[in-house]
């Protein structure tokens, strides 16, 4: 039988790419910095007094403890588990040391998110002897970066899909190739689970027509994917079963020339009726928000806000006739045109502000009021201070004797064009 995924012409791929991907990489750094957690089940939760597991070490995972699962849920599989606390900055800084080693290896770097990124080989692969040798090197190299502890799988093949796929799938610190000869085994024993872009719902949808791994939707008619799964996911779904990079791939690593909306939100402990507590919430997710927009520098000129209780949620916005780059602009927006359109008819527990319509600030048209000028000369002076410091180091009144929200980083580096910039 011929195989559907094979390359039918015996040219070599034109291209390689890297798939590098840091094993169980909240947990892996926090053990790196304290020797005393290696070896030991880790899971790692926003704060202290979260109950959600964020991410788990190498050895909780073994013991069967996944990221979502209840911190209770942990502690039954493995008493023994430390529960420490997510170290943002330090994920961010190290995100940051891989992206300039990997930009000093090849010209050609997309980093997908905060622990993966895909390096293309091609351009420097005279410099090595396979591109499983650059691959080792690369192994070597983050050792030298980031510590012993840290360890990394990497992924090789002619495209992002398949190098993204093989890392998921192998073990811990392997570097493995996809060739024409293994990749068909490859998509014939991966489940959708490790498979980019395919999450539970479209998951459990293939499992209900008897496909349970890629290589099996290259039995189905074009017209039962059609059917099924519209005529977007069906393309998608064919280019996967036969190995081809899907164009959700593309549109994750799509460069836009800049962000279209910032926004913030947060989770409580508990739910509050406080307003006084609601009011320093969302003036504290404000000046993260506008700081972002500012550091990018950015404007913006539709607000929204969004509120959500136990069974119950609100939210509006407004688009302004000008734009807006000042937290207590922002703010003022927030607090006394949308916050007082909400009826006050439940408990809050999430909330969460944005800024959309975002264009460069060169393209804007100089405000001339002297108060804006006076705004703009504070927030200069603070954000100056912010950069060596760090945020809320100085801040409003608003936010005196209160638990400052420090900013968070994805896992997906959402951000990245903030984060990077």
């Amino acid at each position: 039988m011929i195989d559907p995924t094979a390359n039918t012409n015996d040219q070599p791929p034109t291209q390689t790419i890297v798939h590098v991907d840091i094993n169980s990489y909240f947990a892996t750094l926090l053990q790196q910095e304290t020797p005393a957690l290696r070896g030991k089940p880790v899971v790692i939760v926003k704060n202290v007094g979260r109950t959600c597991v964020i991410a788990a070490s190498k050895e909780a995972k073994k013991l069967g403890i996944k990221t979502g699962c209840t911190v209770g849920d942990a502690h039954m599989l493995a008493p023994n588990v430390i529960e420490m606390p997510a170290e943002f900055d330090l994920y961010l800084s190290a995100t940051r040391e891989l992206k300039q080693l990997f930009e000093s290896l090849s010209p050609q770097v997309e980093i997908f998110s905060l622990d993966e990124s895909f390096i293309h080989f091609t351009p420097i692969r005279q410099l090595y002897l396979s591109p499983v040798a650059f691959g080792q090197h690369i192994q070597q190299k983050i050792k030298q970066r980031l510590g012993s502890w840290v360890t990394c799988n990497v992924g090789i093949a002619k495209n992002r899909f398949l190098a993204k796929l093989s890392s998921e799938v192998a073990a811990k610190g392997s570097v493995t190739q996809v060739t024409q000869d293994n990749q068909a085994a490859l998509l014939a024993s991966t489940t959708f689970d490790s498979v980019c872009g395919i999450g539970f719902r479209l998951g459990r949808r293939l499992e209900q027509i008897g496909v349970t791994v890629p290589y099996q939707i290259n039995f189905l008619p074009d017209d039962l994917l059609f059917e099924q799964f519209g005529p977007y996911w069906s393309l998608e779904l064919r280019k996967m079963g036969r190995g081809e990079e899907p164009a959700l791939l593309d549109r994750a690593a799509e460069e836009l020339p800049h962000m279209k909306s910032v926004g913030r939100s947060i989770t409580g402990y508990k739910l509050c009726r406080n307003e006084t507590v609601l009011k320093s919430t969302l003036y504290n997710l404000t000046a993260e928000v506008m700081y972002k927009v500012r550091k990018m520098k950015l404007a913006g000129r539709l607000v929204s806000i969004y509120l959500l209780g136990q069974d119950q949620s609100w939210g509006t916005h407004v688009t302004l006739q000008y734009y807006v780059r000042h937290t207590n602009e922002m703010f003022k927006v927030i607090w006394q045109q949308l916050y007082q359109r909400w009826p006050k008819n439940f408990a809050v527990i999430k909330l969460a502000v944005a800024l959309h319509l975002l264009k460069p600030w060169t393209e804007v048209q100089d405000c001339w009021f002297p108060n804006w000028w006076k705004q703009e000369r504070v927030a200069t002076a603070v954000d100056s201070i912010t950069q060596k410091y760090g945020l809320f180091k100085v801040t409003s009144g608003l936010l005196l004797n209160t638990q400052i929200i420090k900013p968070e980083v994805t896992g997906f580096l959402g951000d990245k064009k903030f984060q990077f910039a």
